[in-house]
């Protein structure tokens, strides 16, 4: 496994550099990705914002994140977006489906 500037670094490569819109949808409302994130952007605040929020990052953090990543990136845009998408759609009776 790279190490953890590598992973930072694939991180940003597949899914912030990515010109593929579900990939951010995808990685971003990942609820592990949330939780870590507001973790990260609180202590990035709390630093008066220097740097990324990436850099107060973990190693576990940066592994969970950088296998998240990977693993959106090998799937199709449209699978991505159709789970997305049935998520957040309502089912005939009026109700969110669950995920």
């Amino acid at each position: 496994m790279p190490n953890i500037l590598k992973m930072k670094q694939e991180i940003v490569r597949l899914i912030d550099e990515s010109s593929e819109q579900a990939y951010k949808i995808a990685f971003y409302s990942d609820p592990d990705v949330s939780r870590i994130l507001e973790r990260l952007i609180a202590e990035w605040e709390r630093n008066n914002q220097k740097g990324i929020p990436l850099d107060y990052a973990t190693e576990e953090e940066v592994e969970a994140m950088y296998n998240i990543a990977v693993k959106i990136s090998k799937t199709p845009p449209q699978a991505l977006m159709s789970r997305y998408l049935s998520g957040i759609m309502p089912s005939s009776s009026g109700e969110k489906k669950k995920r």
